[in-house]
């Protein structure tokens, strides 16, 4: 709403609501007024006498006044009420936006009198909203009067003191009024407008018509408004201010879109803010004559509602070079200056590019019209505009900047003086990146290497190994070739020679059981030497193996070896065949050859995911204990614990003197694997 209340009430009515007939109705404006919002939103009733001082309109607000304060109610297409009508309301509170009325509202015309007495406020009176709704009266001088869009209305603006009231004219401007730099009284109605939390956020006055304005002192001519210096602009003056208007005249240094005209005089430069948009704007370097307020804006004072009275061209204004150390001692405020630095960041906004600018330690804002272009950061740029202070800071009796801004008037403002360096830190942080990915790949690239040349180092190792092991294996065998293969053979003609001289039957399967032995013997040298030249890499069965060793032994005559094998048994790779067959070989020769024993048994069976091979033979026994300090030259015992530490298995011995023996080999699956 334009008087800055928004209700909801309803439509006028003839009765109140039974609900309240039991309660005491508010019978004054201040009571109605003083009700808190939770209480108004009670819809308490009330029945007051007031007389009507402003009607908004047909469907607008009625605002009337007793002798305690002003309230409201909403009329529908209120036509019969006027100013000065004394009304009898009944109705309900309501919280309206920011203070309580009457709504569900019925009035009686009781007849006409003169308004209540203006009470004399201050612009703070008005804005603290304890008249608020009530008539006042104010005194002031004239800034302007304008027509509202429509122009139905009129806009008028006041100057209390510093303050400037904004006066709201239910009539169009008047033919011909010279109200301008006039001293005049207003009595009118306090209001204003009104924020989403029930707050008072700008004071305005409200008047019926134009006879609510009186002029006490008509404006001077413009001929005869003093012409003063920008040096003199709201200086100490013995008589003080009267806030009138001034002439001023100068040279024009910057002209914006938004009606800001930035002037220098041959004192000081200052701002002017135009009553209405100029047709074309000033080029620079125009000498201008005008008139309009002065005003205190920010750090230095300026002209508000200014008019041009003549203009003529003239040169272009000079630039005064500077630095920011300079701008903040305050001398080039709304003048035009140039300054270098570097270009630290840019940024967009609504009204065009910023930049920010660097230089001894100091940063500066520049803010660049809309065409303005992206400037590269890093680069040296030099930037001339309108200095202006944005916010200062008082010491004693001196004020100083505490921050200042430039306003360029184009983009060629701005000129680039060197471009940025190729480094720029955005450039360092990718090579920097680069490089630290180059070393992690170096790294890993050495970390590869060195685990390729382990992997080489321990192959070169292999294979030495391989061929110093096959090298030794030859000069075995060559060494069996030439010595046992030779003895074996030998024996073996001698054997052949005894039996051909005769012997009885005894005696002749002995020596045919000799014979074979010997025989098998010679073949098995054989199978050693040309196993040792070159070995085999065919699997071996463990369960084969282990049978023909109990097939050596097979004779009518002699001690008998008997193999038992669960079945079926696991793969194992040679290596581990050999192994365990040697063992099983070592362990029936002991038993024949020195525990004399008749009858030896070989099983092998699986067991807890263990392969278990037992040799018992019914033997004379022996220490276990001294098993590894038996007579010089007898090593089975030691070999066949080496040969059971190379496959990771065990070997476990039960006997004792006279009793037997029992042999039992066990080696883990996993081991084997």
């Amino acid at each position: 709403m334009a008087l800055g209340l928004c209700v909801n009430v309803a439509l006028s009515g003839p009765t109140l609501p039974s609900v309240h007939a039991a309660e005491a109705p508010l019978t004054t404006a201040a009571a109605v007024r003083s009700l808190r919002e939770e209480e108004a939103a009670k819809k308490l009733p009330v029945e007051l006498r007031g007389t009507v001082v402003f009607i908004e309109g047909p469907n607008g607000a009625i605002v009337i006044q007793d002798s305690t304060a002003g309230t409201y109610f909403r009329g529908q297409n209120e036509t019969s009420l006027q100013p000065g009508d004394e009304v009898q309301v009944k109705g309900v509170t309501t919280p309206g936006t920011y203070l309580p009325g009457i709504e569900q509202a019925s009035y009686v015309k009781l007849g006409h009198r003169e308004l209540p007495a203006a009470l004399p406020a201050t612009y703070a009176d008005i804005l603290s909203g304890r008249y608020f709704f009530q008539r006042i009266a104010v005194e002031g001088i004239v800034h302007a009067v304008v027509p509202t869009s429509d122009e139905s209305r009129s806009i008028l603006t006041l100057a209390l003191g510093q303050d400037l009231l904004e006066v709201r004219i239910c009539a169009p401007p008047q033919e011909g009024q010279q109200l301008t730099d006039s001293r005049v009284r207003i009595e009118g109605l306090a209001a204003g407008g009104v924020n989403q939390r029930r707050q008072l956020v700008q004071a305005i006055a409200w008047v019926h018509d134009w006879s609510g304005l009186q002029v006490i002192k008509p404006a001077p001519p413009e001929n005869e408004v003093p012409l003063i210096s920008g040096s003199k602009l709201l200086a100490f003056d013995a008589l003080g201010q009267d806030r009138h208007r001034v002439r001023m005249a100068g040279t024009v240094i910057a002209a914006f879109p938004d009606g800001e005209i930035f002037v220098r005089d041959d004192a000081t430069a200052w701002r002017m803010q135009m009553l209405k948009p100029l047709p074309l704007p000033l080029p620079l370097g125009t000498r201008v004559e005008v008139i309009g307020f002065p005003r205190m804006q920010r750090f230095s004072a300026s002209l508000v509602h200014a008019q041009v009275l003549r203009q003529e061209p003239g040169p272009v204004p000079a630039v005064i070079a500077t630095s920011m150390a300079d701008l903040l001692k305050g001398k080039h405020d709304n003048d035009l200056i140039t300054v270098t630095a570097d270009l630290t960041s840019s940024f967009q906004t609504e009204d065009g590019h910023v930049l920010v600018l660097q230089e001894g330690g100091r940063s500066l804002r520049v803010q660049m019209p809309a065409d303005g272009r992206p400037l590269p950061a890093g680069a040296r740029v030099q930037v001339t505009g309108i200095c202006l202070v944005d916010s200062n800071t008082a010491s004693g009796t001196t004020s100083t900047p505490r921050s200042v801004h430039l306003r360029a008037r184009s983009a060629i403002d701005v000129a680039v003086l060197s471009a940025p360096p190729w480094w720029t830190a955005r450039r360092l942080a990718l090579a920097v990146g680069l490089l630290l990915l180059a070393m992690a790949l170096c790294a890993l690239w050495i970390a590869f290497l060195r685990r390729q040349v382990r992997r080489q180092t321990q192959a070169l190792r292999r294979q030495i190994q391989h061929e110093a092991t096959l090298e030794e294996r030859q000069r075995i065998a060559r060494e069996f070739h030439d010595t046992l293969e030779q003895g074996l053979t030998g024996l073996a003609l001698r054997l052949d020679a005894v039996k051909a001289r005769g012997a009885d039957e005894k005696s002749g399967r002995l020596l045919q059981a000799s014979r074979r032995l010997v025989s098998q013997i010679h073949e098995e040298t054989r199978s050693l030497v040309s196993e040792l030249r070159q070995p085999s890499h065919e699997a071996l069965d463990l369960k084969t193996e282990l049978a023909r060793i109990a097939e050596e032994h097979t004779t009518d005559c002699g001690p008998a070896v008997e193999f038992q094998a669960d079945s079926p048994l696991p793969a194992l790779p040679s290596h581990i065949v050999h192994h365990l067959k040697m063992i099983a070989r070592e362990a029936v020769t002991n038993a024949l050859k020195h525990a004399q024993a008749l009858h030896v048994v070989m099983r092998v069976h699986m067991q807890s995911q263990c392969l278990r091979i037992a040799v018992a033979d019914d033997g004379q026994g022996f220490d276990s204990e001294a098993r590894h300090h038996g007579q010089a030259g007898r090593f089975g015992c030691i070999g066949i614990e080496e040969r059971c530490e190379k496959l990771n298995a065990t070997a476990h011995w039960r006997t004792a003197p006279g009793q037997g023996t029992v042999l039992e080999i066990t080696l883990p699956l996993n081991a084997a694997a």
